[in-house]
């Protein structure tokens, strides 16, 4: 697994209110990736409702407790056949990581199996197969990889301090020189519109670089 997608994923989970625990495996998956997963907690829960297997970032809130499996593997899609051939991808939703969870949150508590992947295919009819597989699997939830840099973006302020933090400092960078204030459509879902309103909020929350509060020349 990259460092950065690690990295990202966690940083997203904590800007939106939740605990992280990183639980390093000796094991290894596909081509020697290392085994990583987020135990994340939510402080500041909204009250429960439904959640779709595939999770939208106004779903996040309502989320608790999960065990995180970040695999993003940029280059792919996620096909059905993929889910069939890769036994890793749903290794959160083992024995294993459910005892491990159980240790981390009590032997009561309700915790979700979360998977952050790259992207599910186009096609509508595909999509549902392959989220089809992981439900099968056990897999309670995934994410797309857009939703978790969308996250970020949300939360990232163009005027913050994110010294602390490589990649929010180069996210918050991005938003001081406004070179994502066009990327509405490469952030939005696939096939829907729902980002498209939501993107234009953060773009006009953006302020012009003179208008920066305290800004230094490092």
């Amino acid at each position: 697994m990259s460092p950065i997608n690690l990295q990202l994923v966690r940083e997203f989970f904590e800007l939106h209110s939740f605990r992280v625990l990183t639980n390093w495996q000796q094991d290894t998956g596909r081509a020697g990736e290392a085994v990583v997963q987020l135990f994340v907690e939510n402080c500041q829960p909204e009250p429960e409702r439904q959640l779709d297997t595939l999770l939208r970032l106004e779903d996040i809130p309502v989320l608790e407790r999960a065990v995180v499996d970040v695999r993003a593997w940029h280059g792919d899609r996620f096909y059905a056949s993929v889910v069939e051939n890769n036994p890793i991808l749903t290794q959160s939703a083992q024995p294993l990581a459910r005892a491990q969870a159980a240790e981390v949150f009590g032997p009561h508590a309700e915790v979700k199996t979360v998977l952050v992947l790259s992207e599910l295919p186009t096609s509508p009819e595909q999509r549902a197969r392959t989220v089809t597989k992981f439900e099968e699997a056990g897999i309670d939830h995934v994410i797309e990889f857009p939703t978790i840099l969308y996250g970020l973006l949300e939360k990232v302020s163009a005027g913050g301090d994110y010294g602390a933090s490589p990649t929010l400092a180069v996210l918050r960078l991005l938003k001081r020189y406004r070179m994502v204030r066009n990327m509405q459509m490469e952030f939005a879902f696939r096939g829907e519109r729902i980002a498209r309103a939501d993107a234009a909020k953060i773009d006009a929350a953006i302020p012009e670089p003179d208008e920066l509060p305290g800004e230094d020349e490092g």
